[in-house]
């Protein structure tokens, strides 16, 4: 894996999402240069820095592409804001949550992406639905032609956002004529920042609501509707699956059966809050997820999570998908996935080899070969293109 801070893994996982989303090499690494000396100051100190440093290339990139517009280049405008987005969502990513600056860059970021997207000329619909008394928020990316089509919701992780997994997986699922649904659910990115939801155990629920609004699009066969989640997102597609029967296939990757894998880090920053933290402020982001005040409260709320004893009711297609060196989520979490899905008529696993790439968690040292596979293996389910032609 690119390493780029050996001594911070959360500051190199970012920098891998980055490059991942669309980032060019040449811009991360102006944004990362200058932090080096800082990989290993205190966390407030250095995610300080980390913000600035990326709100700065952000709007470098963001006024190439004002100029680029005003000449009306609209394809090139497209994709400096396209990018200044995605910089400005990594820089917003280390922010504290009561920092106000956080949902400042957040809103900020959010509005290039959708200029980007629309400039570029993707097929994409911004969708909003009424959930609770709030809404939740999807972007749904079309492939080109009359449809309908098949198409999957795609759930976060822990950390996520929409925006994050279109960089992702939007180009190699409309390839496939796949179409997907990337969606803010409980917890994460605009559900999370503008409305305050927190993670539920039922992720059902909004899988629900947003297939009731997919069944009514013209471009989406309701017959093939199907869920992927990454990361802690792999706990809540399979449970979609299980107790949502319109939803007809199910991919994780980064399978996440418990919290087990995190209990350690946890109970050590529980018990030991004095030690340092680097990268990624986990007690923060775990608070604010799960609405709690007390990490030890947000962490008992979020071990609830767990997919123990529900796997056997999955009964559709189901794939996972792993690094062999997955340092987050071990590979053994994805063997007992696949283990308890004794009623899937069709369950698969996929471990990325150290050799081959894409081993780390959610294969971020080499998205591309994770996107690949899954919408290759959708594709072959649903019924879609895995050639030309």
């Amino acid at each position: 894996m690119f390493e780029y801070f050996p001594s911070n893994a959360g500051w190199t996982l970012s920098v891998g999402c980055a490059l991942s989303m669309g980032g060019e090499l040449s811009e991360v690494h102006e944004a990362c240069k200058p932090l080096v000396p800082l990989a290993e100051a205190p966390l407030a100190v250095a995610n300080e820095a980390w913000f600035q440093s990326w709100m700065s290339v952000s709007e470098r990139v963001k006024l190439q592409g004002d100029e680029l517009l005003s000449k009306g280049w609209e394809f090139s405008a497209g994709a400096r804001y396209y990018r200044a987005a995605q910089y400005g969502f990594i820089a917003e990513r280390h922010a504290g949550w009561k920092d106000p600056r956080k949902l400042m860059a957040y809103r900020k970021a959010s509005d290039l992406f959708a200029k980007g997207v629309k400039l570029l000329g993707h097929r994409t619909e911004r969708i909003e639905i009424p959930y609770g008394d709030a809404s939740l928020a999807a972007y749904l990316r079309l492939p080109e032609g009359d449809g309908p089509f098949p198409a999957v919701i795609l759930f976060n992780g822990f950390d996520g956002i929409k925006e994050m997994q279109y960089g992702f997986a939007g180009e190699e699922a409309v390839k496939r004529g796949i179409a997907v649904l990337f969606m803010d659910q409980e917890g994460t990115g605009e559900s999370a920042r503008l409305h305050g939801m927190t993670k539920p155990v039922d992720s059902e629920r909004c899988a629900s609501a947003f297939i009731d609004r997919l069944e009514q699009h013209p471009a989406i066969d309701s017959d093939r509707i199907g869920v992927i989640g990454c990361s802690n997102g792999g706990y809540d597609a399979p449970r979609a699956a299980i107790y949502e029967p319109r939803l007809k296939l199910c991919v994780s990757f980064g399978a996440f059966y418990d919290s087990e894998c995190l209990r350690f880090k946890f109970e050590s920053m529980i018990h030991h809050p004095e030690r340092p933290l680097r990268g990624l402020d986990f007690p923060d982001q775990m608070r604010s997820v799960m609405g709690k005040d007390n990490l030890q409260e947000a962490w008992n709320e979020f071990r609830k999570r767990t997919l123990e004893g529900h796997l056997a009711g999955l009964k559709v297609p189901y794939l996972v998908l792993h690094g062999e060196n997955d340092r987050l989520v071990p590979l053994r979490f994805a063997e007992r996935c696949i283990a308890e899905a004794v009623n899937s008529p069709r369950a698969e696993i996929k471990v990325f080899s150290i050799a081959e790439g894409s081993s780390e968690h959610c294969g971020i040292d080499l998205i591309a070969s994770h996107s690949q596979y899954m919408f290759d293996w959708v594709a072959e389910i649903f019924g879609g293109k895995t050639a030309r032609g």
